[in-house]
Formats: structure tokens, C-alpha cells, sequence
């Protein structure tokens, strides 16, 4: 028996519907399509939209992150003619920007891999991060400190000494 076993890829996914009209029931039989691929799916009707882990169904398909999502994004395109934009992350708010940044018709993917990660975020405004809100965003960027690269770029007693020890550690 085979006692070391892989680390299992968490793969997020965050999908925009972009329909012609939009209805209550359309919206249903777009998350019913969704649920077929994986029963963890979180609605967000307010944006069209929906959240769903994907990290079981790669197992499950025997696909990567992007060959389920371009399976998914198919099926949605085939059985009801509604085109998404899709993003997946190994988390929430990476599949979220991700999503946010791509347009209709297409996916972007980032894989559970520091390098990539830190690639795909660098060059994001650093209001993207989870607790940098205007006003902060304001501070940040009276100091050039405008990106997420520019945080990380930034050592952190600077950030302490423009933020606060506290919202410092928070955004590093």
C-alpha cells in the first residue's frame, strides 16, 4: 500500500453567465448544468454568476482545470447557447479576479503554483486584495505603492510605517 499520496490540486472556479435575456428559470437550468459537473456549487445571482469547487470533479472526469472548464463552458454553450467567462484558482479570490478579468467567450486559469500565482497577481491594483479598501488604496498609492507586485516589492516595516503594524500584516 502506497502510504505518500500526492497533494490534492484545489481548483476554485468562478463563472460569469452572459445571456441574451435573462430569467429565473434560464438561471437554474444554467447551475443544474454546473451541478452535473460538481455538486459543490455556490449560486451568486446577483452578478449572474456562481462559485464552484472543482477540486473532487478533477479526480472525478480525469481532466485538469482547463479541460473541465472548457467542458462545462460547452455544455453551457450547447444546451442553452450561453456564452461565460470563466476563472479558476486554487482560491476564491484568485478564481474571482481571474473571472473579473476575462471577457466573454473565454477562461483564464491560474494553477495551484506559487511562481504562477504570484505572476498572475503582480500586476493587479493593490485595492484587489481582500482588506485594501479606497481609503487605503489612497494611502498606498501617494507612495508609488499602487500594485500587488508593488506590495510585495515593498519591505514590510515601510508598509508598518505607511499602514500600521496591524493592516501591514494583513495585506503582506
Amino acid at each position: 500500500m502506497n502510504t505518500t499520496s500526492r497533494p490534492r490540486t484545489r481548483a476554485i472556479l468562478r463563472i460569469h453567465f452572459h445571456p441574451a435575456e435573462r430569467t429565473d428559470e434560464l438561471y437554474e437550468q444554467l447551475l443544474a448544468v454546473i451541478d452535473g459537473i460538481s455538486s459543490r456549487v455556490e449560486p451568486l445571482p446577483a452578478d449572474w454568476s456562481a462559485c464552484v469547487d472543482l477540486t473532487g470533479a478533477l479526480t472525478y472526469w480525469g481532466y485538469d482545470v482547463e479541460g473541465l472548464v472548457a467542458v462545462l463552458r460547452l455544455r453551457l454553450l450547447a444546451l442553452h447557447g450561453v456564452q461565460c467567462s470563466a476563472g479558476a484558482g486554487p482560491t476564491r479570490s484568485i478564481a474571482a479576479m481571474a473571472a473579473d478579468a476575462t471577457p466573454p467567450g473565454t477562461a483564464t486559469v491560474v494553477r495551484d503554483d506559487p511562481y504562477e500565482i504570484a505572476t498572475f497577481l503582480r500586476t493587479k491594483p493593490a485595492s484587489a486584495l481582500p482588506g485594501i479598501g479606497p481609503k487605503t488604496a489612497r494611502t498606498l498609492a501617494r507612495y508609488g505603492i499602487t500594485s500587488v507586485g508593488d506590495i510585495a516589492d515593498t519591505q514590510l516595516s515601510t508598509l508598518q510605517r505607511i499602514l500600521g503594524t496591524t493592516a501591514a500584516r494583513l495585506v503582506t
